[in-house]
């Protein structure tokens, strides 16, 4: 607004000066041709007259609006009869005497301040004719001019200042708010977002690409935060998988170091039947160990990404062998089996029986030893679902949420009395998300826990491809 309103006083004060100069200039031109036609007949009627007098009410006389002087030729200045001869008549060096023919202005004489456009004409005899035409109206009028000027830019500046501030004001409101709603999300309010004006304007579509920006900057900083919350909890996890891995071989590992010691401590004086039994003890510890490291290289494979080597399979014939084994090995539990038709899935076999062999050996593990087990086999429009259900005393809502962690076991005390290291819920989660599946637990406290496997079937699989 300052910058218009410059623009316009230096607009207005060329253009005045301009003006005001064209102006002049043309009444000078004009009052030197009235000069120069005056002239010509003053000199006629002087050259008559030969000296001037007050002529009587016959005699001709000289237009009024002239001063008329002669100068002798001895320099002495005779006033011809105007009604100008009682006015402060313009004051002439010697050389502007000598100036003839060539109009030119000269001040008046006298504490006045007039001004004259003077023209020296020759006469006989050496004398001069001082023909001079006052500059006062044109002066006059060339003020008015700059006075009409002048007051034009002031109005013109006043009802800029006037119109232009407010209407400026109000163009501006838009960049306001985009100015406040920057303010906000630099205070950390990322889903503030600018109010659409018409996008027809400059501002409206800097505030639609400032909206899309922000949403892009919004997004990437959840992303960020997202992704150092996961790297965190990564970090943690990685951090207890660590700390509960090393409490879990600490364990069989100092089992076989003290068996071994004992062993060296008795030396020959051990019976072939004690060097037998720690034989058999260290057995039992190293073979725990390595179940320990092989599902520990199971998890870490999955979590690396490994990929499975998947065919279409039947998943009530999987849990079938599953329960048949698990019947062997415990003769005195009752496990039912419920599966009527086929259940074809695309997945690995080996992986699908790891996962139901680790379900019913949880059911086993923290169950009574003749409390029933009961496996399910059942599918719908989409979705194939293995059901392996106990009556064992069920988990708190709490113990059911980290079930399928890392090393997780429902007894507070950690006790291994059941042989368990809290792994075999973890890598059934794990397998069964690798094969696009979920896990689902529903228990109470009292009633008994039923883990349903729910895994997409081959048909819904390949339609998808």
């Amino acid at each position: 607004m300052a910058t218009a309103v410059i623009l316009i006083a230096l607009t207005s004060l060329v253009t005045g000066f301009v003006g005001t100069t064209l102006l002049r200039s043309y009444l000078y031109d004009r009052a030197d041709a009235q000069l120069r036609a005056f002239a010509t007949v003053a000199t006629r009627v002087l050259e008559r007259s030969h000296l001037p007098v007050r002529p009587s009410a016959q005699q001709q006389t000289l237009p009024t609006q002239f001063l008329v002087e002669v100068v002798s030729a001895n320099g002495k200045v005779q006033p011809a009869e105007t009604s100008l001869t009682d006015a402060d008549a313009p004051r002439l060096s010697a050389a502007q005497l000598r100036d003839v023919g060539s109009p030119f202005t000269a001040s008046a004489a006298g504490p006045q301040t007039h001004s004259w456009r003077v023209l020296v004409e020759p006469l006989s005899g050496g004398q001069r004719a001082i023909i001079a035409f006052s500059l006062d109206d044109l002066n006059s009028t060339v003020t008015q001019l700059e006075i009409a000027d002048a007051l034009a830019g002031a109005i013109a500046i006043a009802v800029l200042a006037g119109i232009g501030l407010p209407l400026v004001r109000a163009s501006l409101a838009p960049l306001r708010r985009i100015e406040a709603t920057a303010a906000a999300i630099a205070g950390g309010d990322l889903s503030r977002r600018i109010d659409h004006p018409s996008r027809r304007t400059e501002v409206g579509r800097l505030a639609d690409a400032l909206n899309i920006m922000l949403g892009r900057i919004e997004a990437a900083y959840r992303a960020r935060a997202e992704g150092e919350g996961r790297a965190l909890r990564s970090e943690n996890r990685m951090r207890q998988f660590v700390a509960d891995a090393s409490h879990e071989l600490r364990t069989p590992l100092t089992s076989v170091k003290g068996l071994a010691e004992f062993g060296v401590q008795q030396g020959k004086a051990a019976s072939p039947d004690e060097l037998l039994r720690l034989m058999t003890l260290i057995q039992h510890e190293a073979s725990r160990m390595g179940r320990l490291v092989e599902d520990l290289l199971v998890l870490a494979r999955f979590d690396t990404g490994r990929s499975l080597d998947r065919c279409h399979v039947d998943l009530a014939s999987i849990a079938v062998q599953a329960v048949q084994a698990a019947r062997m090995v415990n003769p005195d539990r009752p496990i039912s089996l419920l599966a009527v038709d086929p259940v074809i899935v695309y997945a690995d076999e080996g992986r699908l029986r790891q996962v139901i062999d680790n379900l019913l050996g949880n059911a086993m593990q923290h169950t009574p030893p003749r409390s029933p087990v009961t496996v399910s086999v059942t599918s719908t429009t989409a979705i194939g679902e293995v059901t392996v259900a106990d009556n064992g005393p069920g988990m708190t809502a709490e113990q059911a949420a980290r079930v399928f962690e890392r090393f997780y076991r429902t007894d507070d005390a950690r006790t291994r009395a059941r042989g368990g290291v809290g792994l075999g819920l973890s890598i059934a989660a794990s397998l069964v998300t690798a094969h696009g599946g979920e896990i689902i637990v529903d228990t109470q406290p009292g009633q008994g826990a039923s883990f349903r496997v729910r895994l997409p079937l081959a048909a819904s699989v390949e339609s998808v491809t």
